[in-house]
């Protein structure tokens, strides 16, 4: 994010994809400060690797240098995953699948358009941690 805001400065948009059930950067960013998630959350997502929360470090650059944050479902990230494990023959972790989901959404599509001048989108794809055999079973009851 900093080496991305150095580089083009207001020439690109940074949008940070988080699942919707661990949604603390979302909700600090909206709340101007920062928090951790709600007490009751049991952390349930697919995208294990997004359970960790947002820390001094980290809320300062956020909070400073992101333009947006969209959140995606847990059927969307495992969409977004089987797509780039089928299409692009990639492993990657569903982590990585909620940044694609986040650019397949259609929060996306009606807040960043072509007319608008978005020509180019990147996604940052991550890792092959992940539990391929219970991926599948999550995919297969999702249909």
């Amino acid at each position: 994010t900093i080496a991305l805001r150095g580089l083009f400065g207001s020439g690109i948009k940074i949008i940070l994809a988080e699942p919707s059930e661990l949604d603390d950067a979302k909700r600090s960013r909206e709340a101007g400060e920062l928090l951790g998630h709600h007490e009751d959350n049991q952390l349930n997502s697919v995208a294990d690797g997004l359970k960790t929360t947002l820390g001094p470090n980290t809320w300062p650059i956020v909070r400073d240098l992101v333009d947006d944050i969209i959140t995606v479902s847990e059927e969307g990230i495992l969409r977004a995953t089987k797509l780039i494990w089928e299409r692009l023959k990639v492993c990657i972790e569903p982590s990585a699948g909620v940044g694609v989901a986040v650019a397949m959404s259609d929060e996306f599509a009606s807040k960043y358009r072509m007319e608008d001048g978005i020509v180019n989108v990147g996604v940052i794809l991550c890792g092959g941690n992940v539990d391929i055999i219970q991926t599948c079973k999550l995919m297969e009851q999702m249909g």
